[in-house]
């Protein structure tokens, strides 16, 4: 079980920044909030927080805290002020590039500055007492400019937050290989599947509902029609029907990637269909034409049980 320990910096009498109508110690707690939530959907992971609430903490308190709880990893969230504007991440300064804090810190700058729309700050060292100490490998996040009005904009919308926060989350599940939860199915429906399962497509090319609904239906996955949370690109845009934007991914084609050896991230890209055709071995140019090759053989599979 891995153990996260995420600490949203400030609260009760510390209110942390303030400027433009914004509390730095409301903002952190709403942003780690949704880092848990986020991260519920992850298999062994376990995460605490230093705080649930608007509450008065200090800085010992927050990493005997963490450190008495054996966590494996500590993420303070914090917001900026200062004349400034932008992202920026902190490592304790007495660490060398080679630690784990600093391997770490490598892949949750590239993370979270993938999500967020702010200017890239850089990755820096100081000796704050969140990173000295902590037992764990420990990064303290500066997630913006409260008293910047173009971050605090931003800051202002419960989207923004979010991303933040899937920023986080997204740099956990590379360090720690984190895998989503899949909803249970029944074992002998399972085992019924693969002996008779079969799916009755038409073989017509298109990738719509009834395909993603066979799809699932032979990957064991929870049974919509729908690949949801997907990026928009060359390839979700030839997708006839069901298919949700926004972030996260899908499970379905999580699923998909597993199996055919694709980078697992649950967005249906290239790079994913480059995977599909060669698993079943079309002209491989990672799209997918109108009608696509690919896809008529996928549906052949489908319809075969042989996929």
């Amino acid at each position: 079980m891995v153990k996260i320990y995420i600490d949203p910096g400030h609260g009760g009498s510390d209110s942390g920044a303030t400027g433009n109508g914004l509390r730095e110690k409301d903002l952190t707690l709403a942003i780690s909030l949704k880092i848990r939530e986020k991260l519920n959907h992850y298999q062994g992971v376990s995460v605490r927080l230093s705080r649930i609430k608007d509450r008065t903490l200090s800085l010992r308190q927050r990493t005997n805290d963490a450190n008495k709880w054996g966590a494996d990893y500590l993420v303070s969230v914090h917001i900026n002020a200062g004349g400034g504007t932008g992202y920026e991440d902190y490592i304790y300064n007495g660490l060398s590039n080679s630690s784990h804090s600093a391997k770490y810190r490598n892949v949750m700058h590239r993370a979270i500055i993938g999500q967020v729309n702010l200017a890239n700050r850089g990755q820096k060292n100081a000796n704050f007492h969140m990173l000295r100490e902590a037992n764990m490998p420990a990064l303290l996040t500066e997630n913006g400019f409260i008293d910047s009005e173009s971050d605090a904009s931003k800051l202002q919308k419960d989207s923004f937050l979010e991303d933040i926060a899937q920023g986080h989350v997204d740099g956990l599940i590379k360090i720690f290989n984190l895998k989503e939860k899949v909803k249970a199915i029944n074992p002998d429906a399972v085992i019924g599947r693969k002996k008779t399962k079969k799916a009755n497509l038409k073989v017509d090319g298109w990738w719509g509902e009834q395909t993603t609904r066979a799809l699932q239906e032979y990957l064991g996955t929870v049974v919509d029609g729908v690949i949801s949370n997907q990026l928009r690109n060359e390839v979700t845009s030839k997708i006839v029907s069901g298919i949700t934007f926004g972030k996260g991914g899908s499970l379905v084609i999580k699923a998909l990637q597993s199996k055919i050896g694709a980078k697992i991230d649950g967005y249906l890209g290239p790079q994913t269909i480059r995977k599909l055709q060669q698993y079943l071995n079309t002209v491989v140019d990672g799209k997918l034409s109108e009608p696509s090759l690919v896809v008529k053989e996928l549906q052949r599979h489908l319809n075969n049980g042989t996929f």
